[in-house]
């Protein structure tokens, strides 16, 4: 049975679906682990100049699915930036962008503060407070985390949340008014709910994949991050081993860690790094609305040491009149049969 797509955009509330659907040559959705804000793109064909243009800063809402699974948000944001291109010979187009989180906020704010004995879940929810971020998401297994002292120096919300998220083994991001950190490679959501796997199966959902299941530059053996015991009053070192039996380097942190917890932390966080980075590529399935960064796929069919289970690394719907509604997934972090063909010589 064929399935007919269904694509539902709502601009400041509005379904303008019926509206500008029929002038709607592609659009593009990107939704990334780790990074502070998911982004869409849509183009219209603007013969005649009929399109009204959305304010910037308005709600952008986007619902993809089908006929027989039904739809499902597949981003939220605000619009970003509105473009009128033309020419007497390709006539007009008109591109508008939303981002995740509004880029005129005070979330680009530079701040210098500090908080002494408190949790990470704490700090967190009071500096996108200060930074006018609505609400907040931290996984549990973060939140907990207490420092003596934490401290924003002349950094926005956005980059601070980016450099907390690699200290504790974290991704960062905001969307549609909400911060999260979400633990890194923990398949699940911050709210401690598994996240979908995807299958993608050659014969069936399966379009193209472009995949090096082994890759050897981010690789370790074992990470080390030293810190200064003043107990004892000398350095120490806390190391953390990399399930990568063929890498042999090891990696020695730059900077000094504050304390024997924060050290293990950072070590922690690169073998993480480490075991994402082992191999990574592309596959690009049927339209999905399920899948999510930091999800798993599954990849079936594809040929021995290819077919095994990725770690999805970020999203990217597109959808077009001609070619139909896809998801192409960025993928790292090959587990299982990837990587081995159990062939043998």
């Amino acid at each position: 049975m064929t399935r007919r797509t269904i694509c539902i955009v709502r601009i400041n509330g509005v379904d303008v679906s019926s509206a500008v659907l029929p002038r709607l040559t592609s659009l593009s959705i990107t939704n990334k682990a780790g990074t502070v804000s998911d982004t869409t793109s849509l183009e219209f064909d603007d013969a005649g100049g009929v399109i009204l243009l959305p304010e910037d800063g308005v709600p952008i809402e986007i619902q993809l699915g089908d006929d027989i699974g039904g739809v499902a948000t597949v981003f939220r944001g605000v619009v970003d930036e509105v473009r009128s291109s033309g020419s007497r010979s390709s006539g007009l187009t008109l591109s508008i962008s939303g981002k995740g989180v509004d880029t005129k906020g005070k979330a680009k704010q530079q701040q210098s503060r500090h908080w002494d004995n408190k949790s990470l879940g704490d700090v967190f929810r009071d500096a996108a407070q200060a930074a006018g971020i609505g609400s907040v998401r931290v996984d549990p297994a973060l939140a907990g985390i207490v420092r003596s002292y934490w401290a924003m120096q002349g950094e926005s919300f956005l980059h601070w949340g980016e450099r907390i998220a690699r200290e504790v083994g974290g991704t960062f991001k905001v969307s549609n008014d909400v911060a999260i950190l979400a633990l890194r490679n923990g398949g699940q959501a911050p709210s401690g709910d598994a996240l979908p796997t995807i299958r993608a199966a050659y014969g069936d959902n399966l379009i193209s994949w472009d995949i090096a299941p082994i890759l050897g530059r981010p690789r370790y053996r074992k990470t080390r991050v030293r810190y200064y015991d003043p107990k004892t009053a000398e350095w120490k070192v806390e190391d953390v081993e990399v399930a990568d039996e063929k890498a042999q380097a090891e990696y020695t942190g730059r900077y000094s860690a504050s304390d024997q917890g924060e050290a293990r932390r950072a070590a922690e966080s690169r073998k993480t790094d480490s075991e994402r980075g082992k191999g990574g590529g592309s596959i690009t399935i049927d339209g999905n609305a399920d899948a999510e960064p930091e999800g798993t796929v599954i990849l079936v069919g594809a040929r021995p040491g290819i077919d095994g289970t990725y770690r999805i690394d970020s999203v990217n719907h597109d959808f077009s009149r001609s070619s139909g509604w896809t998801t192409r997934l960025d993928v790292k972090q090959p587990q299982g049969d990837a990587g081995t063909d159990s062939r043998g010589g």
